[in-house]
């Protein structure tokens, strides 16, 4: 039998192949066309969010903070949080080891990282309830744009986006209303005027004339003169308020001064807020800042507690709605908020 002898070099040279090809388990790396495929299960260790490969519906899936994303096994097709992301190649599988794409970690996996990692940041310190009102609602769908989307469909769905964040954060939430229902403005104030909460926030679309009106705008009550302050609605929210406090019932200089108390809490601390969420929310999902505003609107009226009320963008806007009606969109404003109310909170 003749035996085939090779030199130093080629012996090195295989020995280095027989690594690369096969590699391992957990840092598999491949060089084609220079182009780069990853294990995904490396990049969920580095990245250090949840990941994991569904074998039965063949679904790679990634979670963090409020986000979700989701590729199909042999697939291009990439979601998060059921918007369309393109990737180089499909995802793959080899030798029981899922392998992606080059651009995977920067179109699907850096995204979700960074939203988890920004929103973790803040100590919260002063709010501990708020009240999320989805504006509309029911019969009263809202404004309604071009292409037929209703105001009380997006600003729900943000709301309840909204809700989830703030509660993972220890702060607790009640809505005005969870579902599809017709909540009356009295009613609204009402529920304010019976809870504990520190903030009202009343979520809302715009709506102008001006088709290229864009953009966010926060509102604040505008200061009360003598006659809207003894409106009835308020007087009746007083008493709801009064009566959960242990105090004498009925004592008319005791809930004279309570009353001036709260109303200058409500005038110093709604623009602060406000304020602090158009600022945040227009810079981090990149929508235009149309500022903070006053306004004598029945809900900042008539609640007792300081109060602020959101315009997320214009339905009048045919490119506004457009981004509004996407899942992705809503989650940024949702983000925004959540981010700009915690903000506020720790400092």
């Amino acid at each position: 039998m003749k035996v085939r002898k090779y030199s130093t070099p080629k012996v090195l040279f295989f020995i280095c192949l027989f690594f690369i090809v096969n590699g391992c388990a957990t840092t598999q790396k491949r060089q084609g066309g220079g182009r780069q495929e990853m294990s995904f299960k490396e990049l969920c260790a580095e990245q250090d969010i949840s990941c994991h490969w569904d074998t039965v519906s063949q679904i790679v899936w990634i979670t963090a903070s409020h986000f979700k994303a989701q590729v199909l096994m042999d697939s291009q097709l990439g979601l998060i949080d059921g918007e369309k992301v393109i990737l180089s190649a499909p995802v793959k599988i080899r030798r029981s080891i899922v392998i992606v794409p080059f651009d995977f970690q920067r179109k699907l996996m850096e995204k979700i990282a960074k939203e988890s990692r920004e929103i973790k940041e803040y100590p919260i310190k002063k709010i501990r309830e708020i009240i999320i009102d989805a504006g509309h609602g029911g019969k009263d769908p809202g404004a309604i744009g071009s292409a037929g989307t209703e105001e009380k469909e997006i600003v729900l769905d943000v709301a309840k986006r909204l809700k989830r964040m703030l509660e993972d954060y220890g702060i607790k939430v009640k809505m005005t209303r969870s579902t599809d229902e017709f909540i009356s403005l009295q009613e609204r104030t009402e529920i304010a005027s019976r809870s504990k909460a520190d903030f009202f926030v009343s979520i809302h679309a715009n709506s102008s004339p001006e088709r290229s009106a864009q953009g966010i705008e926060v509102f604040a009550l505008r200061d009360l003169g003598y006659l809207e302050k003894d409106e009835a609605q308020r007087r009746g929210n007083h008493r709801l308020l009064f009566n959960q406090l242990a105090m004498k019932k009925y004592h008319a200089d005791l809930e004279e001064i309570l009353s001036d108390l709260l109303y200058h809490c409500k005038q110093e601390e709604s623009p602060l807020l406000a304020n602090c969420v158009v600022e945040g929310t227009s810079q981090y999902a990149k929508i235009k800042n149309r500022g903070l505003k006053n306004a004598r609107f029945y809900v900042l009226r008539n609640t007792l507690i300081p109060s602020v009320l959101v315009e997320v963008g214009f339905l009048s806007n045919p490119q506004e709605e457009k981004l509004l009606k996407t899942s992705l969109h809503r989650q940024k404003i949702a983000l925004g908020l959540a981010k700009s109310i915690l903000e506020y909170a720790s400092h």
